[in-house]
């Protein structure tokens, strides 16, 4: 008998739910509102509060040293990786996947983008742009310790993008600084058609 276990099984093995669980953190913390099972959504409401709670513990670490801060940090940042997939920054090369990765932005999001690679230096950087090298530009980068201007000419564009530890950490987590728990919410839709399953919304307080 299952006595005092509040983890539900889904009928997966332990490694498909893992699986299942880090798919849904993944989700929420990129569209910061999931549609799921309401039994899916208690479980991950659970999950994605103990990552929040380490992010916040991730912001704040501090040691006697730089060392033993950024040994903090790590560990940190280690625990919130099983959390998470594919949860590190990307980096798009070229064009033509760059105009693809914008295409599947919402429209606002593709919008502000579009008009900050257009004119870096003009106009605002979106939240979940972290950098943005031209084809054409002049930048500056660290050799030796020193800083150097360097020119790009007609050569490759990259951008980089926030994956969901940055998200996570940067921008979810200061939210909640003042707030000791309860960073999401569950609204129940009723029962889906055809296997009748008990469905729901899961979304980030909005702290503002």
């Amino acid at each position: 008998m299952r006595h005092q276990k509040t983890m539900r099984k889904f009928g997966r093995e332990s490694h498909q739910r893992k699986a299942l669980l880090r798919s849904l953190c993944t989700s929420l913390v990129k569209y910061e509102r999931i549609e799921t099972t309401l039994q899916k959504a208690k479980d991950l409401k659970r999950e994605i509060e103990k990552a929040v709670t380490i992010a916040k513990k991730y912001r704040t670490a501090s040691g006697e040293t730089p060392e033993q801060t950024s040994g903090l940090k790590l560990a940190k940042k280690t625990i919130l990786e099983n959390y998470f997939f594919a949860c590190g920054d990307r980096e798009i090369l070229g064009r033509d996947n760059i105009k693809k990765f914008i295409s599947n932005l919402d429209k606002e999001s593709r919008e502000a983008a579009e008009k900050y690679m257009e004119d870096p230096e003009k106009n605002p950087k979106p939240e979940f742009i972290v950098s943005y090298i031209p084809s054409t530009c002049t930048r500056t980068v660290k050799v030796d310790g020193k800083e150097v201007s360097k020119s790009r000419k007609n050569a490759q564009r990259i951008l980089r993008v926030e994956g969901t530890l940055t998200k996570l950490i940067d921008r979810i987590a200061p939210r909640y600084e003042a707030t000791p728990g309860g960073y999401t919410r569950i609204y129940k839709l009723g029962n889906r058609r055809g296997d009748n399953a008990e469905m729901a919304i899961i979304e980030f307080v909005n702290n503002n």
